[in-house]
């Protein structure tokens, strides 16, 4: 883990207007990966808003070298939307290992609706797909949906939870374990701006120094 865990408050200038440009989009059911619906990526929809608020993220990690555009880095961006009356229950714990980190900016006024931070307490961690992509694909609740979030909860201790403040943004290394606790009141809907990190290196090829390794070799 390299990557430090962060919660910026405020962080759009105007949250509104984010809100309102993601109303302009379509969002799509997936392929039972993830509950909800998504946009398509949004660097291929509107390539300046992907490429200010990625810069934004990064300011809050590299503030010097993000504004003095030496920094270069490679994301996948979208807006999410969860119905809370489909996902009342407990989040699936789990990483996102394909990338370097992940960030989260809360956009409804939902405010129970956050993410929590694990450990893992116990071996092996079940692999529950399958039930999870029919849950996720169907929206039908089943005991065996259930059996599975519980013996997969059993493996983990919570250790923060991020309140989902409107204009929010939370930041944390892809490897941590994470997951929804609540996915809000029912009849009301969590709207994010989700952000999967890649890559990131400096412009010129010099080397790029990763807050949790200096400080913990210190």
């Amino acid at each position: 883990m390299i990557w430090p865990t962060l919660c910026v408050d405020n962080f759009f200038k105007d949250p509104k207007a984010v809100i309102e440009f993601s109303k302009t989009l379509d969002f799509a059911k997936n392929d039972g990966r993830y509950p909800g619906y998504r946009t398509k990526p949004v660097h291929t929809v509107n390539s300046d808003f992907f490429q200010l608020s990625t810069a934004k993220i990064m300011a809050s990690l590299y503030p010097n070298e993000a504004l003095t555009g030496s920094l270069k880095w490679t994301a996948t961006q979208y807006f999410q939307k969860i119905k809370t009356s489909e996902h009342l229950e407990l989040g699936y714990v789990h990483q996102d290992l394909e990338f370097e980190f992940t960030s989260i900016v809360y956009l409804s006024d939902e405010e129970d609706a956050g993410t929590a931070i694990f450990k893992k307490i116990k071996e092996p961690v079940p692999s529950h797909n399958d039930v999870k992509i029919k849950k996720y694909l169907n929206n039908k609740k089943s005991k065996e949906y259930f059996d599975s979030i519980k013996k997969n909860r059993e493996c983990f201790q919570q250790t923060l939870e991020f309140t989902s403040l409107k204009n929010r943004m939370v930041l944390f290394d892809a490897s941590q374990f994470h997951a929804v606790n609540n996915f809000g009141k029912e009849q009301k809907e969590r709207l994010t701006l989700i952000t999967f990190f890649n890559s990131v290196s400096r412009d010129d090829g010099s080397v790029l120094k990763f807050h949790v390794n200096e400080c913990l070799k210190m």
